[in-house]
């Protein structure tokens, strides 16, 4: 069986061997395409799906509830493939699984600009979750996992720039289109550009990097990436850093998408307009960009636990003063307080995982955590919609929230530390050496 990393369109990176401690030149080629790939991912994104609801809802002819419920459900079953599709990165490589979720997302934005119900519209959403928010997410990640290793922390940052610009710019964009071409057009037109721009430069420039393919390929017992062996998802699982850092990510994923989704009607309770909650994104997004590029440089530098843990306590922090808000001022500060949390929870979990635990089965890994995250993602507005029909205030769960971003800060500051390295007692053949 030949390896992974040998399929045509990669054997070229070869050339772009270098010394062992630093990172190809064509590594610098892959980061704006893994910033295009995070991009791609809009579609399926809560910022980018928000925007359709209410067009979507009346020309459907669905309540609240019904809409809601069918992105709920469609989200909590988008978990469920995530681990193959990590497993498919380990077993026949990035660049095959990558081509496939991007013409997967284009697909998804065809079907969903077709449906006419309930059951049409959830089968959409899932596959725009599942292989947008979720699949082609971390296929960008593993992207620059794959080809950066001394610099890794900083490449981390400048995609996370991308990614805020994404934040901030996609929306207006969104929402010029569904104004010109109606929602459904509006969704063809994304899935063209992804289909005739985005696929096709990808098929000319995306590379997998054979080093880094080699090191996947190699048993167990003799894979020693910079810091330790490459650990296998079952060892990872074993160790107090693979949970915190799961945790970290989950509850990233939960507030946020519990809070912007529920921004509008949060922020109407507490006497301020529709106009204040559209005014945050630009602040979350710029908070995002600034704390990107800063934390990619202090991930190169400084221990990930302590990252992780202020990055914890800013999402805790935000979540609170936007939730307690009263005033326009006092609500972008906690805009700015999320957004730096979140900038910097993506881009020391995008250094954490290879750092931490190696290549080996680095698909297999991050593809665990993305299925808790996405899970969580699906729980964070139904949390908040339950309260306030039980309790008429959103306060009862900004407080859990918060709660637990304090307990998890606290857990990832004392045991987030990089895995402790036990050797494996006999060889293990890689799952990257089945390749079809």
């Amino acid at each position: 069986m030949k390896s992974p990393a040998l399929d045509g369109a990669s054997a070229t990176a070869r050339l772009d061997r270098v010394p062992r401690d630093g990172d190809p030149p064509y590594a610098w080629v892959m980061l704006p395409l893994a910033i295009l790939m995070q991009l791609g991912t809009s579609p399926g994104q809560t910022f980018g799906v928000s925007l359709f609801n209410e067009p979507m809802r009346d020309s459907l002819g669905l309540s609240h509830t019904e809409l809601t419920g069918a992105y709920m459900l469609a989200s909590a079953l988008a978990a469920v493939p995530l681990m193959w599709i990590g497993r498919r990165m380990d077993r026949v490589g990035l660049r095959r699984v990558s081509l496939v979720l991007v013409a997967v997302v284009a697909a998804a934005c065809f079907v969903i600009s077709r449906v006419n119900g309930i059951v049409g519209l959830t089968l959409a959403f899932f596959l725009l979750r599942a292989f947008g928010q979720g699949g082609l997410s971390m296929a960008s990640g593993n992207t620059l996992g794959m080809w950066f290793s001394r610099r890794l922390g900083l490449a981390s940052g400048i995609a996370g720039i991308g990614a805020a610009c994404g934040v901030a710019v996609t929306p207006f964009v969104y929402n010029s289109l569904i104004e010109y071409f109606g929602w459904r057009d509006a969704y063809t037109v994304i899935g063209g550009v992804l289909l005739v721009l985005l696929l096709p430069l990808m098929v000319l420039t995306y590379r997998n990097n054979i080093d880094a393919m080699a090191e996947a390929a190699a048993p167990a017992h003799a894979t020693r990436p910079k810091g330790g062996v490459s650990f296998t998802l079952r060892e990872a699982v074993r160790t107090p850093a693979y949970w915190t850092a799961t945790a970290c990510a989950a509850l990233t994923g939960l507030l946020c998408t519990a809070i912007f989704f529920n921004l509008d009607p949060m922020l109407t309770r507490n006497g301020l307009t529709s106009g204040h909650a559209a005014a945050v994104f630009p602040w979350v997004a710029s908070a995002m960009a600034l704390m990107q590029l800063n934390g990619g440089m202090l991930a190169d530098r400084l221990p990930l636990r302590v990252l992780m843990a202020v990055a914890m306590a800013l999402l805790g922090g935000g979540v609170l003063v936007m939730g307690e808000g009263t005033t326009p001022l006092v609500v972008y500060a906690g805009g700015v307080m999320l957004g730096a949390g979140q900038g910097l929870m993506a881009v020391t979990g995008n250094t954490l995982w290879p750092r931490y635990f190696g290549r080996r089965e680095l698909g297999s890994i991050r593809s665990s955590v993305w299925t808790v995250t996405v899970a969580a993602c699906s729980v964070g507005p139904f949390i908040m919609g339950l309260t306030l029909d039980l309790t008429g205030t959103y306060e009862p769960s900004l407080w859990v929230f918060v709660a637990l971003a304090a307990v998890t800060s606290a857990a990832t500051f004392v045991w987030g530390g990089p895995p402790e390295v036990v050797e494996a007692s006999q060889p293990c053949t890689s799952a990257a050496l089945a390749a079809g």
